[in-house]
Parts: C-alpha cells; structure tokens; sequence
C-alpha cells in the first residue's frame, strides 16, 4: 500500500471511530422517549424488538397512569398488554415483591454498624 493509501485509510478509520463515539459508542439501538413537557403529559418509550414485536410504554403524568402495548412488525399491528395506575405506588414507602425483603436488609445494615 502506498503512503497516500495508508494515509487515506488511516483517515476513513478514525472518522469511524469518531462517529461510533460520538453515536453513543454502543452497536445496539437504544430506546427513545419523548420529553413530557411537549406532549402535555403524555411520555412514550419504544423499547428493543425483540422476535419481531417491541414493546411501547405511554406514561399518562397527569391521569398517573402506565399503558404497555405491544407492537408487531410482522403483522403491523398493535395490542395493549398492560394498564395500571401509579397513584396509590407513590405513596409506598418500602415494598419489595421479590428477593430480599426490606427489614432483611435494615438488619444486615445494622449489624455492621
């Protein structure tokens, strides 16, 4: 290869490499949301495909409210999965549906003090 080439490849790798950087320096697509100040309330997420479907989150800020749909590429079709309030969630102080348990935890952390 001759300097010019050498020197012309050295160039087209870094540019690569400055974009990959400055995209994030990841391959895999990240998700996307929306600010909640445009939409007046409502934020939505488009999580990873995954097996042709991809899930998509709405949260409704002012109803306190979490809709899951489901989205298929294959059929270009969409289903609501799940819908929830979150109004009575905030006002738990502790809750731990799995693993190790809150007290458990105080314990563990008091014992070593």
């Amino acid at each position: 290869m001759t300097a010019r080439g050498l020197r012309t490849a050295s160039i087209v790798l870094v540019s690569l490499a400055v974009g990959f950087l400055l995209a994030g320096g990841t391959l895999a697509p990240k998700a996307h949301g929306q600010s909640e100040g445009l939409t007046r309330g409502i934020i939505c997420v488009m999580g990873q495909a995954v097996n042709q479907y991809a899930p998509i989150v709405l949260v409704d800020v002012p109803d306190q409210t979490v809709l899951v749909y489901e989205y298929s590429y294959q059929n270009d079709d969409i289903e609501l999965t799940a819908a929830r309030t979150f109004r009575w969630d905030k006002l738990l102080t502790e809750l731990n549906n799995t693993g190790v348990k809150v007290e458990e935890v105080m314990r563990a952390v008091s014992e070593v003090r």
